[in-house]
């Protein structure tokens, strides 16, 4: 089977696991498989700096969260290599054609064809960090009349006849449309605290040039800025300015943009387990770009799974485990955790199952409040695997035998 059947086949059965809802945040990012390819033979491209000569693949990947959060599975991919040579202009100096940023767009409308396909009736409501930032992938989704929320990852020109004013300034001035607080996490670096943010928001008209052509175009879309009010000494304030074709013109749309782009994250999570947690996809030994796309576009499926599970037994933890585990699953779990109160043929419930899966993968922390991770949700998966294999094979009926003449 081709890789473009696959990843089809993929993109539309997670569009139909979408088909419930009036809308879906659909989070689309960039990242690189690095692959060992000393001779050259795999393929493979420049990846990362040149200085570490890295070889592997470029890929843009679209995945699915529903409203409330959940994983719901990859709903559009594209795998590239870079040439040999790289090109010594800049960016500016190449049509958005030879391009990478024109990636955003072609994983854009395999989402939106795969959605008219599955879900028709489900708008994809697309979040980009600032790599998506482009005029091109502005103009395209205003003129496509898609819904997309990008950050501003620079402080664009607005478009006004007498008078020189920016992006940024302008959000500045406007007034405080309300203000939220929410619990910042601790990081290495970083100590955690309650972040009170301030929202404003407007309708601003953006001076879009094309660095190839000098065309000038604008482009009417939403900003909305959420700056920390106050930060801890030796913090840097927190701010996100957010460029949005939803309707926001009241605080409580403005803070539906920002709780949309938070769901970005989760496919930086996909990414992690995709790469560096439960799949390894860049440890694979197949030799040709082909067949590790291939790999590469069910492994990524697998990483949804594992996140979807980790994710939806926390949003709905009594609902049945048969809503994402099948019979053979749900026995096989059940058997190797050995659980008091439970036996085979048991309907127990999503969290508590995906608890059980967590342990068998390890997790050791007895604590009812804490919830299971993604990486020893994956681990356990992995190891559950052998059982639920043996017991299909069991369940299957039994060859009949042929009578010797």
């Amino acid at each position: 089977m081709c890789l473009r059947a696959i990843a089809t086949a993929i993109w539309d059965a997670c569009a139909t696991r979408c088909a419930d809802y009036e809308w879906v945040y659909v989070p689309i990012d960039g990242s690189s498989l690095a692959l060992q390819d000393p001779y050259k033979t795999r393929g493979t491209g420049p990846v990362g700096a040149l200085a570490k000569a890295a070889r592997g693949f470029l890929v843009m990947t679209a995945i699915a969260v529903s409203p409330t959060g959940v994983a719901l599975g990859v709903c559009g991919q594209h795998f590239w290599r870079r040439a040999e040579r790289r090109i010594k202009d800049s960016r500016a100096k190449r049509p958005f054609a030879r391009r990478e940023s024109r990636f955003w767009l072609v994983v854009a409308r395999q989402v939106i064809a795969a959605f008219a396909r599955g879900a028709p009736n489900c708008c994809p409501w697309f979040q980009l960090d600032r790599g998506g930032d482009i005029g091109e992938v502005l103009l395209a989704a205003v003129a496509n009349s898609w819904r997309i929320t990008v950050r501003a990852g620079q402080n664009r020109r607005l478009a006004h006849d007498s008078q020189v004013r920016y992006l940024w300034q302008e959000l500045g001035r406007r007034p405080v449309l309300g203000r939220y607080t929410f619990e910042v996490a601790a990081t290495a670096t970083r100590a955690g605290r309650s972040a009170t943010m301030s929202v404003r928001a407007c309708t601003v008209t953006l001076q879009i040039k094309d660095g190839w052509s000098k065309k000038v175009q604008s482009v009417t879309v939403g900003a909305v800025l959420a700056r920390e009010v106050f930060a801890p000494a030796g913090e840097p304030r927190l701010e996100w300015l957010l460029l949005t074709t939803a309707s926001m013109t009241t605080f409580a749309e403005a803070r539906a943009v920002i709780d949309g782009y938070a769901q970005r994250w989760k496919i930086e999570l996909m990414h992690n387990l995709w790469k560096s947690g439960r799949c390894q996809v860049e440890t694979t030994h197949l030799q040709t770009a082909d067949r590790v796309q291939k790999w590469a576009t069910l492994l990524a499926s697998v990483a949804m799974r594992t996140l979807q599970l980790t994710t939806q037994s926390r949003d709905t933890p009594d609902a049945p485990a048969s809503t994402l585990l099948n019979r053979d699953e749900i026995d096989a779990i059940i058997l190797l955790r050995r659980p008091k109160g439970y036996a085979v043929g048991d309907e127990p419930p999503l969290g508590l199952t995906v608890r059980w899966i967590a342990e068998i993968g390890g997790f050791t922390n007895k604590s009812k409040a804490t919830h299971p991770g993604k990486i020893v949700v994956g681990r356990g998966l992995d190891r559950i695997a052998s059982a639920v294999a043996l017991l299909a094979t069991l369940r299957e009926p039994a060859p009949t035998r042929r009578k010797a003449r």
